[in-house]
């Protein structure tokens, strides 16, 4: 990521996650700084970060470890129109035997997100101080037991937007 995309890529973060889970960053209470802080601080420094970018703006990003999302989040405005599947099937490539990660339980639009590209609620849980919030963890591997299939729709839609404005579409960074 490129210096000059830290502040815009934070603001969408801060965006993102007022609109999604407003109860949590109300009790939360996370300053503006502190949230440059923290994904300069453990985001870029812990994890590949990918963004997925429309012209020479940012619409959402995805950090990943190996075989986890460790954070996925479009900007508002642009949620609906396939940024976090391209993201989503994006991993997929780099996790291709398993792909496991963490929403909120309240998130009910994250979790039927998730369920519709094949990822299966494996354990619900409670997550680590000092969020404390209900959380489910999904996994997505190519088949599971019943014989569905796995796999994530979008990837094709992907590899078009790579393909129709290289070096846009999706960045690594980090």
């Amino acid at each position: 990521m490129q210096p000059a995309e830290l502040e815009p890529v934070v603001a969408l973060w801060r965006r993102s996650r007022d609109e999604v889970q407003p109860w949590l960053e109300a009790r939360m209470g996370h300053s503006r700084e502190g949230d440059r802080r923290f994904f300069g601080e453990v985001i870029l420094e812990q994890h590949e970060v990918w963004l997925a970018v429309e012209g020479d703006r940012a619409v959402g990003f995805m950090a990943l470890s190996p075989g986890f999302v460790e954070h996925l989040y479009v900007d508002p405005p642009e949620q609906g129109r396939g940024v976090g599947g391209a993201l989503l099937a994006f991993a997929l490539t780099r996790s291709p035997r398993e792909l496991s990660l963490y929403t909120h339980q309240r998130n009910l639009r994250a979790r039927r997100f998730y369920e519709r590209r094949g990822f299966r609620a494996v354990a619900f849980g409670v997550s680590p101080l000092p969020e404390c919030e209900p959380d489910v963890l999904y996994r997505w591997r190519p088949s599971d037991p019943s014989g569905e299939r796995g796999d994530a729709p979008g990837q094709q839609e992907l590899r078009a937007e790579v393909e129709r404005q290289p070096p846009d579409g999706i960045d690594e960074t980090g």
